[in-house]
């Protein structure tokens, strides 16, 4: 077959393929218009498929400047409208009849970039469109003022776009520059996110600079492209208070025009947290939230990340609701840059809701599958970083739990599960060590045991503790020290953060005084409201209170645990100091609840230890004086096999009681199902949503 036929055939085949394939979620919520029904065919040119085509209409804006035949200027009005797949369909008829048509190769890179975000597909086409218009007019057109410069300046700007997106950060640099000499455009502000990508930040605020000084004197988009890099340029360089300067500044014609500015909104959020102004960043992303969809911010994802932190679970679980439809709500291109994160996202909370095994499959897939980070300033070694603890941390919960099963199970059953908890320990210590030679580099591991500072591993701050382990602790010692000598952060924010990670490293050496001392001094200064990051170090305070004997102090502080985030008790692996009281069953019943409950490496039997009260239909957990603390129902059931409620006793004991409550006095904002119910469990109310993510169609 004949070269140039065969690409029409491979042009053919991919136009059926495109005409037949479902649309993505965005593309269905954000087209005005699909293919009809009746497609209505185009004698000649255009009904080359046999399947129709959508209805050209060429009497669009700049239809005639941008020229060629009438499908192309009508695919070109349909990109204008945002119909990507008419335009894309149209596009794809084009280059059928004219394989070299710059036009047609420039039309189906732009659908295939804003309707399919499929950017590599999207950069051969628009690469093709920009070499075949150069080789038929020459690379600066103007001097001969006889080429369709429109064609060609839309081919420059979507190659800057995408490649910015791709994380070709010095290409962006270049086709910027490249634009401005052969096209006299010059959009030089484009430069400063490349420059700030690339870490040559000194450039980058220089660019910034003349952003918001030359270009926005007169141009208020430039002004805030400038205040925007700016303020992502000084938190890179850790200076908190210009960042959250230039922050606020591009956040304020924002807030006082009442349009747009979803980006800016959620930019000044983030700079607030980074100064611990956690009540002005929410306000930020709540109002971000009621703004146009912008780019690739999720103000809601950001919302469930710190109501997690405070403790607010009910709230969280909403938030996460509205982030998944947040997200359906913006351009398809703009997937892959958060895909993973949002994924995490949901990860994350069903970690600490106790859907440990869900969560996991979510880290699991998503450790080599990063997302691209061409539109934030996070680097793709943050992410992984990041990605690869938060999967040691599910992966070791998950394998716990498969032990402490193991504990009511036939023996064959438990020689099962121990084989998988320790196939799954041995890939979470994989994990690990791929994590520990990302942070080998000084600055990641820097600003990743420094309080909220930009530049850390892109993780949940209440697990950040992860690195301890995963670089030892000599080096975090050292670490901490170098850098509290060079904090801008007031030191009543910074030394808790600062204290709590020595307090991890001082346990993790076995300096048990230290320990205590360090996690005590944390303590003191978390602020009450920080419910997730006091509960992790109280846990670490207890283990090493522990060590040195000072038994009232445990209990003390597995109460602050108990009542705020019980999970983060298997989470580090520990185990929880009891003296077992049952009641309600006759003597051989008790010693078979007593025999099972004693094998469970969650439980270690001390006669000064919680009292774990074990009743018919409920198991619970209280201080030694008789406080109760946490509860767990025991369901009822018809089965007379007592070794089956033993079981079902075990279960309860194991994982109802290590999932925090839900406080209905939190929920100020829309629940999952229109209002939260008294006494209802952060899992019972994750299950329903989150399907779509353990599960994607």
């Amino acid at each position: 077959m004949h070269f140039k036929h065969a690409k029409k055939l491979y042009l053919l085949i991919v136009l059926l393929a495109c005409n037949t394939a479902r649309p993505s979620v965005a593309q269905e919520t954000q087209d005005d218009e699909r293919l009809p029904d009746e497609m209505i065919p185009i004698p000649d040119e255009v009904d080359v498929t046999g399947r129709g085509m959508p209805e050209i209409d060429v009497t669009c804006r700049d239809a005639e400047a941008f020229g060629g035949s009438k499908v192309e200027k009508g695919a070109w009005c349909l990109l204008s409208k945002k119909k990507y797949i008419g335009a894309r369909t149209l596009a794809g008829s084009a280059l059928l009849k004219d394989e070299d048509s710059f036009r047609a190769h420039y039309l189906l890179g732009t659908a295939l970039h804003l309707g399919d975000g499929n950017l590599p597909k999207a950069l051969y086409h628009l690469t093709k469109s920009e070499s075949l218009f150069v080789d038929k007019y020459g690379l600066r057109p103007l001097l001969t003022g006889k080429a369709p410069v429109l064609v060609y300046h839309r081919t420059l700007v979507e190659l800057i776009y995408v490649h910015g997106e791709m994380d070709h950060h010095q290409k962006k640099i270049e086709y910027v520059d490249d634009l401005k000499y052969r096209l006299s455009d010059d959009l030089s502000p484009l430069k400063a996110w490349p420059l700030l990508k690339l870490k040559r930040f000194d450039e980058a605020q220089k660019v910034a600079e003349a952003a918001v000084n030359e270009f926005g004197r007169e141009n208020p988009y430039w002004r805030a492209v400038g205040l925007t890099a700016l303020c992502a340029v000084h938190s890179e360089n850790r200076d908190r208070q210009k960042a959250y300067e230039a922050c606020m500044a591009a956040a304020a014609p924002v807030r006082a025009s009442g349009i747009g500015g979803g980006v800016a909104l959620s930019n000044a959020a983030g700079a607030s947290i980074e100064a611990f102004n956690f009540e002005q960043a929410e306000r930020l992303y709540m109002e971000a939230t009621r703004r146009d969809v912008e780019g690739t911010i999720n103000p809601w994802g950001r919302l469930t990340y710190l109501y997690l932190r405070q403790g607010r679970f009910a709230e969280a679980v909403s938030a996460l609701r509205e982030m998944q439809k947040y997200r359906t709500k913006r351009p398809a291109y703009f997937d892959q840059q958060d895909q993973t994160d949002a994924e995490l996202t949901g990860a994350v909370l069903l970690l600490v809701a106790g859907f440990t095994k869900e969560s996991e499959r979510i880290t699991g897939r998503t450790v080599d599958r990063p997302d691209r980070q061409g539109t934030s300033s996070a680097s793709s070694e943050q992410n992984e970083a990041g990605t690869l603890l938060l999967d040691v941390v599910v992966k070791r919960e998950l394998a716990r739990k498969l032990e402490e099963q193991a504990s009511w199970s036939s023996w064959k059953d438990a020689v099962e599960l121990h084989f998988q908890a320790k196939k799954i320990r041995f890939q979470a210590w994989l994990n690990l060590r791929r994590a520990s030679t990302l942070l080998s580099d000084p600055e990641l591991l820097a600003t990743s045991l420094r309080p909220e500072c930009p530049g850390s591993i892109e993780i949940s701050s209440w697990l950040n503790g992860e690195v301890v382990g995963a670089v030892g602790a000599g080096v975090t010692l050292a670490t901490i020290e170098r850098e509290r000598e060079t904090e801008s952060l007031e030191a009543r924010f910074a030394e808790p953060v600062f204290s709590g990670y020595a307090a991890e490293a001082y346990l993790l050496k076995h300096d048990y005084e230290l320990a205590v001392a360090a996690g005590e001094k944390a303590l003191a200064g978390f602020p009450e409201s920080d419910v997730l990051p006091r509960a992790r170090v109280a846990m670490i305070t207890a283990a090493a209170a522990r060590e040195l004997g000072d038994r009232q102090r445990v209990i003390e502080l597995l109460e602050t645990v108990l009542l705020r985030d019980p999970g983060v008790i298997r989470r580090l692996g520990f185990t929880l100091p009891v003296r077992m009281s049952i009641t309600g069953f006759t003597e051989d019943e008790a010693v078979e609840i007593l025999d099972v409950l004693g094998d469970s490496p969650l439980f270690d039997q001390r006669e000064w230890g919680l009292l774990l009260n074990v009743a018919p239909g409920t198991v619970s957990l209280a201080l030694p004086n008789g406080t109760q603390l946490v509860t767990a129902r025991v369901p009822p059931t018809k089965n007379t096999d007592f070794s089956f409620r033993t079981r079902q006793i075990a279960k309860a004991s194991h994982f109802d009681l290590l999932i925090p409550r839900v406080d209905i006095t939190q929920s100020d904002i829309r629940s999952l199902d229109g209002g939260v119910l008294g006494g209802e469990r952060t899992s019972d109310k994750v299950e329903s949503i989150l399907d779509s993510i353990v599960n994607p169609k």
